[in-house]
């Protein structure tokens, strides 16, 4: 299994008939408009560089971390006390023995769900600030950071890799079902050995048979469309990036990733103005656990071959918002 922030994907498998049908032919236009979506990190002649599909979750982890952490630990530790002094009405009706063992269970089982925020923590904090994903147009290789050291970043050629809009299971509590541009490199036997995703990430509330639904499908195509149209006829084909995302950990960036688009929406009338404001209040938060996570994670280093081969990635000068 592979683990991709909060996403478990199968490997050592033969590929399924729904990723089948939803392979994208990189030789071929997948979107009639072409948009950074806010996903890039540095551009020059040789390499786009793009964010991993987690970027813009961080802090999601930090927040269940916050809330789950102290509350489950308050209950294990209630639980696991009250086990041991069991009262004493208890103990003359001869109820000790269960009471106890029902009560350290319990206990058990918050101690257990501690772990698992502190496990999702470390998605967010102590981690690495990006995983990037490189597109190399000089070389043809497609390049996914993964960790520092040997054997952190997965390769790729480009003409053979297997691109696919990955729809995640729906989910009432995330407001419908995350989709988002997924890679699954594959053996001689077409059989699936790694897989990361990039770019843009959208939630559709709605079935893509739908217009809604495809429209929201359509912004993750229109991205793939940005980079597909860079490694196939270079960055005159594409239409100019106004704002980067930053490498470093930066307020003033964290802010830009949970607004983003927040104005747009604005623009649409009154009561898109007053959604807008309500909205403000809990992006403004995600924000700062975002920048929090920047803040405790290290810097991605790339292997001195990748650097390489992409010219040392030296990016465009931007303006970062």
């Amino acid at each position: 299994m592979a683990y991709d922030y909060l996403t478990w994907i199968a490997l050592k498998r033969p590929l399924t008939e729904k990723e089948k049908s939803r392979r994208i032919d990189v030789h071929k236009p997948v979107a009639t408009d072409a948009a950074d979506a806010h996903t890039v990190f540095s551009m020059n002649d040789t390499v786009l560089e793009v964010c991993d599909g987690a970027y813009f979750q961080q802090g999601w982890a930090l927040f269940a971390f916050l809330i789950g952490f102290p509350l489950l630990l308050f209950f294990a530790v209630s639980t696991a006390l009250t086990s041991i002094d069991v009262p004493a009405a208890i103990t003359r009706n001869g109820d000790q023995f269960w009471f106890s063992v029902t009560g350290w269970i319990e206990a058990a089982i918050a101690f257990a769900g501690c772990a698992v925020t502190a496990f999702f923590l470390r998605q967010d904090c102590f981690n690495y600030r990006h995983k990037s994903v490189r597109f190399n147009r000089k070389t043809r290789m497609v390049y996914a950071f993964r960790h520092n050291g040997s054997g952190g970043v997965i390769q790729v050629p480009w003409d053979s890799a297997f691109f696919y809009p990955h729809r995640k299971a729906s989910n009432k509590m995330l407001g419908g079902a995350p989709t988002i541009m997924r890679c699954l490199v594959l053996d001689e036997a077409d059989r699936v050995i790694n897989t990361f995703s990039f770019g843009a990430r959208v939630v559709n509330s709605d079935t893509e048979d739908t217009d809604y639904g495809r429209q929201v499908l359509y912004q993750v195509q229109a991205n793939f469309e940005f980079i597909r149209r860079y490694m196939e006829s270079g960055p005159a084909s594409i239409p100019s990036i106004q704002h980067y995302l930053p490498k470093g950990p930066s307020l003033r960036a964290s802010l830009s990733a949970w607004f983003f688009g927040v104005n747009d929406i604005g623009r649409l009338g009154h009561s898109a103005r007053l959604f807008t404001f309500v909205l403000s209040g809990p992006l403004f938060v995600m924000a700062i656990l975002h920048y929090i996570a920047q803040l405790t994670s290290r810097e991605p280093v790339w292997p001195p071959e990748v650097e390489t081969a992409c010219g040392n990635a030296q990016p465009t000068v931007a303006t970062v918002t």
